[in-house]
């Protein structure tokens, strides 16, 4: 099996891509409103396909302003611009390491500058030790989920220098 990992700005999405990106995320089922809307939001888009179909996506995305306050760090809200997010990848695919080679490669293209990400800090542990691994540090409390209840968590990486 081969696996592809192509990245994408939302000018060179073709509509076939941005249909991809939209399916996966509605998959993910973790994101409220028209997912097709969301390509819009990002800097960059990553798409991972094997031989047969797409199996995971991620993205360099518009943060979402309201995770800060949410972690009682408003104040650090100015210091950011642009959120990892939107990772997700299929269970039949899941552990093999997908996830971050697309965590890799978005913020290798990103180049150096501060980010954020927020996610289920004790129902996803992978994805926690995954943020981690590439140098995000949680700050602030936790907050419960609109979406699913899940307890979720703040992570920042500070000035990075890939």
């Amino acid at each position: 099996m081969t696996v592809t990992c192509v990245l994408h700005t939302p000018e060179t999405l073709d509509q076939a891509g941005r249909a991809v990106f939209a399916a996966l995320l509605r998959e993910q089922g973790k994101v409220r409103g028209n997912t097709a809307d969301k390509v819009d939001r990002c800097q960059l888009l990553c798409i991972v396909n094997t031989d047969a179909a797409p199996i995971a996506i991620g993205a360099i995305k518009r943060k979402t302003v309201a995770d800060f306050w949410l972690a009682g760090l408003p104040a650090l809200e100015e210091a950011f611009d642009w959120e990892l997010g939107y990772l997700y990848t299929q269970p039949t695919h899941q552990g093999q390491g997908i996830a971050a080679t697309v965590v890799r490669e978005l913020l290798t293209a990103y180049g150096p500058g501060n980010l954020m990400a927020s996610t289920e800090i004790s129902a996803n542990p992978a994805m926690v030790r995954l943020l981690e691994n590439h140098r995000f540090s949680r700050v602030g409390r936790a907050w419960k989920s609109a979406i699913h209840g899940n307890d979720l968590g703040l992570f920042l990486r500070m000035n990075d220098r890939p």
